[in-house]
């Protein structure tokens, strides 16, 4: 595990926690967590909507995507971007996220429990992270490369 994802998570969860801002790990951290060997590109996670002006002032200087509404490559969602110490961090907004099939380009919403996050302990950090089934379930409707490796490296195939 590289230091740089390690230093970037300690950094936001310490401002998601002072913050009191219920968040959910997903994407292929989510999937390293939960078994996968792939490398990590980037931290992805989920928060409610009304949580962002908590968190927007404690992150600004690191912002690279401004909190926007974002639709393709398989999203539809309002999301920002940060870069901490070289780490890409990308925080979706979590009500009204779709997601986009690449079988036949349906969309489906993309529902974040926060409620049924699995409290999992990760390079020291006890961390939320989206339920292994759901994780599967989201990673075979947008079906990308990563995506695939994820479940064969989960052991959904």
């Amino acid at each position: 595990m590289s230091k740089r994802v390690k230093s970037a998570l300690v950094w936001l969860k310490n401002i998601l926690d002072s913050e009191h801002v219920e968040y959910q790990i997903v994407g292929g951290l989510a999937a390293t967590i939960h078994g996968s060997l792939r490398e990590i590109a980037d931290i992805d996670l989920y928060i409610h909507n009304n949580d962002a002006h908590k968190i927007l002032p404690h992150v600004a200087p690191f912002i690279s995507k401004p909190l926007t509404h974002y639709v393709g490559y398989g999203w539809d969602l309002d999301y920002f971007q940060l870069i901490y110490n070289d780490q890409k961090i990308e925080i979706g907004l979590s009500e009204n996220s779709k997601i986009q099939s690449a079988n036949d380009g349906s969309w489906h919403d993309l529902k974040i429990n926060f409620s049924q996050s699995n409290a999992i302990d990760y390079l020291g950090l006890r961390l939320p992270v989206m339920p292994i089934q759901q994780l599967v379930a989201y990673k075979k409707i947008l079906a990308r490369e990563v995506d695939l490796i994820d479940i064969r490296e989960l052991g959904f195939n």
